[in-house]
Parts: C-alpha cells; sequence; structure tokens
C-alpha cells in the first residue's frame, strides 16, 4: 500500500528474487543471515504507471532467521528483511529510493522462505525519494507490504556459485554489525 500527494492505493506486482542464506553455525545454530541479491517486480499503478522494483545495489537488503518453533513445521522461522527498494516509475523516467530499511518480517517454514507472507508492522510509513534528488520531500510512502512467495526455481549452479561466494563474504560483514539493524522487540 502507497501514498501519494494524500491519496493511497493498493498496488501488486509479479515477478522473482533470488535470496542467499547462510548455514547455522555450531556457536549459533538457531540463526541464519540472509540476503536479497536480486529482485525484479513488475506492476502497474493509477498514480505511478507501469514500475519495477528491483534491490538498490548500494545497499545490502539482509536479514534474519531465526528457529522458532521447531515442532511446528508452517511456522519454525522468525524472520525478517530490511529492504531497500529502487522503484522505478517507467512511464515518468523517475528511479524513487528509500533511505531507511523497509523492516518486512514474518514466521516461515522452510529457508529461504517459500509459501510465506512477510509483512511491515502495522503503522510503519516509510519515505520513497527521488533517487536524483534523495535530500527533496519523499515523492510517496510506503504504508504496507505483503510479501507473498511461491515456488523455488533453479538455475545453473555455476552461474549463481560466484554470487553464493560474493555473497557469503557480504553475510559475514553484516553479521558483526547486525544487532544495530535489528528490528522491533516483536522478533
Amino acid at each position: 500500500m502507497i501514498e501519494i500527494a494524500g491519496d493511497t492505493e493498493t498496488i501488486e506486482a509479479e515477478g522473482w528474487f533470488v535470496v542467499n542464506r547462510s548455514f547455522p553455525t555450531p556457536a549459533d545454530p538457531t540463526k541464519i543471515i540472509v540476503q536479497i541479491l536480486q529482485m525484479n517486480l513488475r506492476g502497474h499503478s493509477e498514480h505511478l504507471g507501469e514500475f519495477l522494483f528491483t534491490i538498490n545495489p548500494q545497499l545490502p537488503t539482509m536479514g534474519e532467521e531465526m528457529v522458532f518453533a521447531p515442532e511446528d513445521f508452517a511456522n519454525r522461522f522468525k524472520g525478517y528483511f530490511n529492504v531497500f527498494f529502487e522503484l522505478q516509475l517507467l512511464e515518468q523516467g523517475k528511479t524513487l529510493v528509500n533511505k531507511d530499511p523497509i523492516n518486512i518480517e514474518g514466521l516461515f517454514g522452510a529457508l529461504p522462505p517459500i509459501g510465506a507472507i512477510g509483512e511491515m508492522a502495522p503503522g510503519d510509513r516509510v519515505g520513497m525519494y527521488d533517487k536524483s534528488n534523495p535530500d527533496s520531500e519523499p515523492i510517496m510512502y510506503m504504508l504496507a507490504t505483503r510479501k507473498i512467495v511461491g515456488q523455488y526455481v533453479s538455475g545453473d549452479y555455476d552461474i549463481r556459485r560466484g554470487d553464493f561466494v560474493s555473497s557469503q563474504e557480504v553475510a559475514a560483514q553484516w553479521k558483526q554489525t547486525a544487532s544495530t539493524l535489528a528490528p522491533s522487540a516483536t522478533l
């Protein structure tokens, strides 16, 4: 759900995203670091026209999943992503970015999450700024997001392996500062 020019609109986008995850370690077997490497979600909006959501390549979209209820298959993990989007307004030739992370959290049965719903906390309001003028007023606000993950697809392992190694290095660096980015106490 977005707010733009004092009006709200619910928009839908379809597409894909690539998620990488760390493996649990003996020192911390319940925690898994996750990162969205790529995203491509397209849709149409009355206010925005044709749009494309991608990941902001300048800010990593990281998160954590923790074992929550191991005996409950559908809700074994509690997790979150701190998402930094680029929202390309294709008809307007403009790109919007969020300076503050959009925190999406939920309960999941698989890693990375599949068949799961992740949402912003009620009441959250995150500004989206013109990428070419990020110090201006927000163009719009994200009021709610709901991520529904469908199914896994596979690809060429050799191609993905390079991304995996690189993202593991990023995840290791990010893990050192993860406590400063932790979401609200509800997680």
